[in-house]
C-alpha cells in the first residue's frame, strides 16, 4: 500500500538534503537509532554528525505505510565525492523510518524494498 509522507520525514529530508544537521535532528526523539552499512548508532547527536559527514542527497520517490512507520524508496546521490558518483547514476535505498508521537525513532536503510517493508519497527 502506497502513502504519502508524514510532513517529519519531508522536515527531515529537506534538512538532510540541505546538509542541516541540527534540522534532522530536531525532526527526530532524543534517543533516536539509525542502522546502515556502518552498523548502528543512537540518539540526536549521532544524527548530527551523519548529516555533517554524509554529503548525501535524498530524493524521495515512493512511500509506503507499514505498521509503527513508513519505508520510503529514495534515490541517493552524494554531490562532489567522485567515489559514489563516478557514474552519476542515483543508487535506489529503501528506508524504514520509525515515528513515535509525531517525530522520527528509527532510520533504517536497506538494499531491497522487501526487506525494508518486512523490519519490525518499534514505535
Amino acid at each position: 500500500m502506497t502513502s504519502t509522507l508524514d510532513s517529519v520525514i519531508v522536515v527531515w529530508h529537506v534538512a538532510v538534503n540541505a546538509g542541516d544537521a541540527d534540522a534532522a535532528a530536531s525532526a527526530c526523539t532524543e534517543d533516536v537509532v539509525m542502522r546502515g552499512p556502518q552498523g548502528t548508532a543512537h540518539g540526536r547527536d549521532e544524527m548530527r554528525t551523519w548529516v555533517g559527514a554524509a554529503g548525501i542527497r535524498l530524493m524521495p520517490k515512493e512511500a509506503y505505510d507499514v505498521p509503527g512507520g513508513i519505508v520510503v524508496a529514495q534515490e541517493a546521490t552524494w554531490p562532489g565525492r567522485e567515489d559514489f558518483d563516478a557514474n552519476g547514476t542515483p543508487a535506489k535505498l529503501y528506508t524504514s523510518f520509525g515515528l513515535r508521537d509525531g517525530s522520527i525513532c528509527g532510520v533504517y536503510l536497506f538494499d531491497s524494498l522487501e526487506e525494508a517493508r518486512a523490519y519490525p519497527m518499534a514505535a
